[in-house]
């Protein structure tokens, strides 16, 4: 959404060059189309099919914020951010009503990269496992809607319990090292895994409705049977 701009105060060329650049930006060209260009501040509408296609743009644009993403999509960033200073942006990317990237439309002065350690949970899929001489266990986890992975070690005995998840969806907690992306916002970079367990890989739709299909017994009259056990116990 560029602020500050209704749709006829942008010429149709300039307007197309918003939307190419974006399509560039979101990087699924096959999947994503125009929903509509709506009034007030101009905001472009775009609609992507659920599942694959979105979680992927999602991730993509991630990665823009975090100045990690593919040279092409970090080129229309480039571009967008000097129209939208040519236009008096600034202007910013949302899904649904959470903005996930922002325009400022100047040039800004790049966030000294900042480290700290505390602790860390991280969910996701365990996909790489190296044992070294040592005993020491490195590995990789992917959580989900995010490209970067989490650099993990073990010791040897935590390394024998992640062998028994690979490739699949695991919790792990233990000592993090944490930075902070250039959006500002603080990732967990490496974990030292203290404890891991694994989890189902489900979406909280999924879980939402598992806890809905759950058809407890519940008695016809709770007070009555209370008493009863009540009385049982006294006698």
């Amino acid at each position: 959404m560029l602020e500050g701009r209704t749709p006829d105060q942008i010429p149709l060329e300039r307007l197309a060059e918003y939307m190419q650049q974006l399509a560039i930006l979101l990087g699924q060209k096959s999947d994503v189309h125009l929903a509509r260009v709506e009034k007030g501040s101009t905001r472009i509408v775009a609609h992507l099919p659920n599942g694959g296609p979105a979680q992927r743009a999602q991730a993509r644009v991630y990665a823009v914020r975090d100045n990690r993403a593919p040279a092409d999509a970090m080129r229309a960033f480039s571009r967008i951010n000097a129209m939208v200073a040519e236009d008096r942006g600034p202007a910013r990317v949302t899904f649904g009503s959470a903005v996930v990237l922002r325009f400022p439309g100047t040039a800004k002065a790049p966030i000294k990269a900042v480290t700290m350690r505390d602790h860390a949970v991280i969910t996701g899929r365990l996909y790489a496992l190296i044992e070294e001489s040592s005993g020491q266990v490195k590995a990789r986890i992917r959580p989900r809607n995010r490209e970067a992975y989490v650099a993990c070690t073990a010791d040897e005995i935590t390394g024998r319990k992640l062998r028994n998840f690979f490739q699949d969806v695991v919790r792990v907690e233990g000592a993090g090292e944490w930075t902070r992306s250039p959006s500002g916002e603080w990732q967990c970079i490496s974990v030292k895994i203290d404890d891991v367990r694994g989890v189902k890989d489900i979406t909280l739709r999924e879980a939402i409705g598992a806890i809905r299909a759950i058809e407890p017994s519940w008695p016809d009259d709770p007070l009555a049977d209370w008493d009863a056990e009540e009385a049982g116990d006294a006698a």
